[in-house]
């Protein structure tokens, strides 16, 4: 099982307000998320190993962000909400999972049900 530390979510957040303000031209951010959220899992799973002191993420923290990511996927993949709402959530997101690992599971909940403010996903598609 993969742990993310605190200090490669900040060092995934700090490289992902830098690609978004960079790359603001391109179609979308999200790909850069993705990207960011990876670099800061790896780098995070060895340094939980290295130091031993990562925390257990909460129960209520891993359904919601279960939600919420399959929210911004589902919302990337419709390309009904502007990249740079979704990039906002990617980070609120990452933010969450932060507060998460450090114990402070309120604020982290309160911040993936801002993100699920974006509502449902409309479909073009007809049943």
């Amino acid at each position: 099982m993969m742990v993310c530390s605190s200090s490669s979510l900040h060092l995934a957040i700090s490289s992902f307000r830098f690609d978004q303000k960079r790359q603001m031209q391109r179609s979308t951010g999200f790909p850069h998320l993705v990207a960011a959220l990876a670099l800061g899992c790896v780098l995070g799973s060895s340094a939980a190993g290295a130091n031993g002191q990562s925390r257990p993420f909460a129960t209520s923290c891993a359904l919601k962000e279960t939600t919420v990511i399959t929210l911004i996927e589902d919302h990337a993949e419709a390309q009904d909400v502007p990249s740079d709402k979704l990039g906002e959530a990617g980070l609120a997101m990452l933010r969450a999972r932060l507060a998460c690992y450090e114990g402070r599971v309120d604020e982290a909940l309160a911040l993936y049900d801002g993100i699920l403010k974006l509502g449902p996903v409309v479909s073009s598609r007809k049943p």
